[in-house]
């Protein structure tokens, strides 16, 4: 989105540790390719992919195969964070948000609900590190905080994977 682009350029601007890519998240080659990119990251050691809150609205591609992609140019010792949006555990309503949403927007700004087993192939490649792929607040809370007393109401699964090796192919 040009918008997001200038505005993280004006948020960002003079900090030589940061820069801002202009491509779809689903064109790795692209984004890892980039003269930003290539300039700030050093592929040869570990970095950290963040997909948060943005897969369940990637359309048009597998995200599997995409995610796949990062791997390969991911160093062992990297890591995937990642959350997404799910219809598991209340299915009539997810399914009902899905279809409202995906109707107000264009296509190319829908959303796909996923399963548990879905969203856990996401992770192809990398292990998950505690406590597993769980719903968004059971995720390492602040041990300050009072449990979540239903916690697949918030309908999202979120999970950290670590590269331990790297997979070619």
């Amino acid at each position: 989105d040009p918008v997001a682009v200038e505005h993280s350029l004006a948020v960002l601007d003079g900090d030589p540790l940061t820069a801002v890519v202009q491509a779809d998240l689903r064109d790795p080659d692209r984004v890892l390719n980039a003269q930003e990119t290539v300039k700030l990251l050093d592929f040869r050691q570990p970095v950290a992919l963040l997909l948060l809150g943005v897969l369940h609205q990637v359309v048009a591609v597998d995200p599997v195969s995409m995610i796949g992609g990062y791997r390969q140019a991911m160093a062992e010792g990297s890591h995937l964070a990642l959350s997404h949006a799910s219809q598991d555990h209340r299915p009539q309503e997810a399914r009902a948000f899905e279809r409202t949403y995906n109707k107000e927007y264009t296509a190319d700004v829908s959303m796909t609900l996923r399963s548990r087993d879905e969203v856990l192939a996401l992770f192809g490649g990398f292990e998950l590190v505690e406590p597993g792929l769980v719903q968004l607040p059971e995720w390492r809370p602040d041990e300050r905080d009072t449990p979540e007393e239903r916690p697949e109401r918030f309908s999202t699964y979120a999970g950290v994977g670590r590269l331990a090796s790297v997979i070619h192919g």
